[in-house]
């Protein structure tokens, strides 16, 4: 990554933006050359998709303030998301920026012209350890979270009386791997049951503390919930599994793209996560970061040339047999996106709109609100339940009445509703699902729903 694109990190200058016309998905496509042109200079052309990304972030050096909505709809035409859509669930996939989809067709083509592929796994790894301040040589890049915590599960080795410490919000990506390998080893799934609503990282801190025994071999839990967006106290968290020696297997499925993440001060053992959300990038890429501990400790899942090879470190965990390399363009594209908007800016706008949409459900009559109103403890999900209202039938009528996109938390029979808010979101979306909601509150749903 560019040292331009680093300091871009930093967050924006105070000014005022003054965005040009350009649209990259148009300069993308007017720079990608016909497909027989392409097969035959495919090899000596450079990239389209990193002088796009280097024109985006001209055009976005200043400005980007949470509420400055010239800024963020210029980004908003940067995605294919049509107008009159409302996609509020990131949080399951996030919709990747035009220039990522074509990073990825760019590589998909070269490849078919028999070219060498356009990436590096230098480059990649690096502008990741940019992004989350990590070693960018503790990176491994499966399908998604759940691959990486089955590497994780598969490669420790547990004994039969050893305890694997989860919560009661985990994803069943995070914690059927444990699951598994308990009943394989002999070793024990413990529960830990974590308040809801949460009202401070410490009621947090001690409901994970008072489920650890002597027997506590592992901890795995989440970052941040995928819940109720719950930012759980990792770092903490991380200090006392040292004292304990216990191996701490964070999920951060989420956090990446939306929330600046320090993976060095964070601390645990093994951090997980699935790009394809927050981070915008293309379908099955996951990253999974290891300690350098860990590099050489763990059993690969996966043995293919080199698994024994102790000098490759991590990398040796990226040894598992042909693979759509197409998918590694698309998110050091993501990443780079990322950086020219700056983690910062992005962090405070997400937290701007979720802290509206969540205002405005406070004001309804009839919501409960199941995430947290603390700042410290909120990301860029909210989830809640409308009495009298099942939450299944609530979704089907918003994607109906106005093609709203959501996410129902029927996991442990929870049975909420979860809105997430990022870059490409408008006010006015939020302002519509409110309006919704409030009808359905006072009147109820339509006959039918």
């Amino acid at each position: 990554m560019s040292e331009k694109l680093r300091a871009e990190q930093s967050g924006p200058p105070p000014a005022e933006p003054r965005l040009r016309s350009l649209n990259v998905s148009n300069m993308i496509r007017s720079m990608t050359i016909g497909r027989r042109s392409f097969l035959q200079s495919a090899a000596a052309a450079a990239l389209a998709w990193p002088r796009a990304i280097d024109a985006l972030g001209q055009d976005l050096q200043t400005g980007g303030a949470p509420v400055d909505e010239e800024f963020w709809s210029f980004v908003r035409g940067q995605f294919l998301i049509p107008s009159d859509r409302i996609y509020l669930n990131n949080g399951t996939l996030g919709p990747s920026p035009a220039v990522v989809i074509e990073a990825v067709a760019e590589h998909t083509r070269r490849v078919a012209a028999t070219y060498p592929p356009g990436v590096r796994w230098e480059n990649l790894k690096g502008a990741l350890g940019s992004l989350l301040e990590a070693d960018p040589e503790g990176f491994v890049f499966p399908r998604n979270t759940t691959e990486a915590m089955n590497f994780v599960a598969n490669g420790i080795d547990l004994d039969a009386g050893d305890e694997v410490l989860i919560t009661n919000h985990e994803h069943i990506g995070g914690y059927k791997p444990w699951e598994m390998i308990c009943a394989r080893r002999g070793a024990t799934l413990v529960v830990a049951h974590l308040p809801t609503p949460a009202r401070s990282s410490e009621d947090l801190f001690d409901a994970v503390l008072a489920a650890m025994t002597p027997r506590t071999r592992v901890l795995a839990l989440s970052h941040v919930t995928f819940t109720t967006g719950t930012v759980l106290p990792v770092t903490a968290l991380a200090r006392e599994c040292r004292e304990r020696s216990i191996i701490f297997a964070v999920d951060g499925a989420h956090p990446p793209g939306m929330l600046r993440v320090d993976l060095q001060d964070l601390g645990g053992d093994f951090y997980a996560s699935s790009p394809h959300k927050w981070l915008l990038a293309p379908q099955g890429t996951g990253l999974l970061y290891m300690t350098d501990e860990w590099r050489t400790r763990l059993w690969p899942t996966l043995a293919s040339g080199g698994w024994d090879d102790l000098d490759l470190g991590a990398h040796r965990f990226n040894h598992f047999g042909t693979f759509d390399e197409s998918r590694l363009a698309g998110l050091l594209a993501a990443v780079e996106f990322h950086a020219v908007l700056g983690v910062d800016r992005i962090e405070a706008r997400v937290r701007h709109l979720r802290a509206l949409l969540q205002a405005g459900l406070s004001g309804l009559a009839g919501i409960e609100i199941a995430s947290p109103q603390s700042e410290e403890l909120s990301s860029a999900m909210v989830s809640f339940r409308l009495e009298g209202v099942d939450s299944l039938a609530l979704q089907s009528y918003l994607s109906r009445a106005a093609k709203v996109r959501t996410r129902v938390i029927g996991e442990y029979d929870y049975g909420w509703m979860r809105l997430s808010t990022h870059i490409y979101n408008r006010p006015s979306d939020l302002d519509r699902i409110l309006e919704l909601l409030e009808g359905v509150g006072r009147d109820g749903l339509p006959s039918g729903d």
